[in-house]
């Protein structure tokens, strides 16, 4: 795999086909940040950018696919991590999003103002600034999304803007995260940018240890087990229904794998896997204007294949383990 490390090497994987949008996974070709600038420039997405300012939220998603987009961590051969074919070490990349209109501003300008600010602008609806920047120090292939991740309150310190750190969105650091081409002003572009004064500690990728599960596909042998477990299952349902429903309209899909976490766990309840599976196929559904919608966006895939996920790695769940064995020491005091 290659690596770049100066603004004139990086090259990034272009991304457009105005069906599918953002659901897109097969790349275009491959350009270099000259060709950004002038994509960014084009008449094409200044006209779509500014239809997409006007549309409704109804049309909105329509308005989005009609959008290029790349990924900036380098370039992919499919949008997925496991294709990288090169990877782009010394640039940083921020999508800060649920800004006000003048917060949006006042982000952008002292971003643009900072050295090492390669670009910076406005999203097409105003609500979030997009920029990059060059890092004077490389971020280890392996350890680039923790490492961004893990320093989000060095780099929003580094840039002057601290209040906006908790806007700064963790989910663009992932390897193969796409990143929308939208035009606005104002906006800032340098082609030939000096790298940042600062740079940021490598973190290395933290190793969690897997803990099988003791007990596996499971038949309780006894009621107090059984209904144990499904006051368990059913709590563990409500919370998540609860939290799903603060989940804003732009974050739905992101938090779809989320429903892998009771996947993961089911197996020590067989008998509720299907109840279990069809209740969170409604909760995410019901994020959704409609099937369409839910059908269109691919959210119901994405469902499907956390879901899969879950089921076919199983998790350890001591809270779980210890409700067994409590229950199947009540069930042996009650034979007694």
């Amino acid at each position: 795999m290659k690596t770049n490390v100066t603004p004139k090497e990086w090259e990034f994987s272009l991304f457009f086909d105005t069906q599918k949008g953002l659901n897109n996974t097969t790349p275009l070709g491959y350009i270099d940040l000259k060709r950004l600038f002038e994509i960014y420039k084009s008449n094409y997405l200044k006209t779509k950018s500014k239809e997409l300012f006007k549309a409704s939220d109804e049309e909105k998603q329509e308005k989005k696919a009609k959008l290029p987009y790349i990924t900036p961590t380098g370039t992919f051969s499919y949008r997925n991590n496991e294709s990288i074919l090169s990877y782009n070490s010394s640039l940083l990349v921020l999508d800060i999003d649920n800004l006000s209109k003048e917060e949006a501003r006042d982000c952008q300008y002292i971003l643009s103002s900072q050295r090492g600010c390669v670009l910076s602008i406005i999203s097409p609806r105003g609500g979030g600034v997009k920029a990059m920047f060059y890092l004077s120090n490389e971020i280890t292939l392996e350890n680039h999304y923790t490492t961004l991740t893990e320093n989000r309150g060095r780099i929003a310190t580094f840039l002057d803007i601290p209040q906006y750190k908790e806007k700064i969105d963790v989910g663009q650091n992932k390897l193969s995260q796409p990143f929308l081409i939208g035009y606005n002003t104002p906006s800032f572009f340098n082609e030939n940018p000096l790298p940042t004064y600062w740079g940021i500690k490598n973190i290395e990728k933290k190793i969690i240890e897997h803990i099988p599960p003791t007990f596996t596909n499971r038949i309780p042998t006894s009621s107090i087990e059984e209904t144990r477990l499904k006051a368990y299952f059913d709590n563990q349902l409500k919370r998540d229904s609860q939290s799903f429903g603060l989940i804003q309209k732009g974050e739905r899909h992101a938090n779809i794998w989320r429903v892998g976490g009771m996947s993961s766990i089911i197996h020590y309840a067989p008998s509720l896997i299907e109840a279990m599976k069809r209740e969170y196929y409604i909760l995410i559904k019901n994020l959704y204007s409609d099937e369409a919608e839910f059908k269109k966006s691919r959210a119901e895939k994405t469902f499907y294949n956390s879901w899969d996920y879950g089921l076919n790695n199983p998790k350890n769940n001591k809270i779980i383990e210890q409700i067994i064995r409590e229950s199947i020491v009540e069930s042996k005091k009650d034979e007694q």
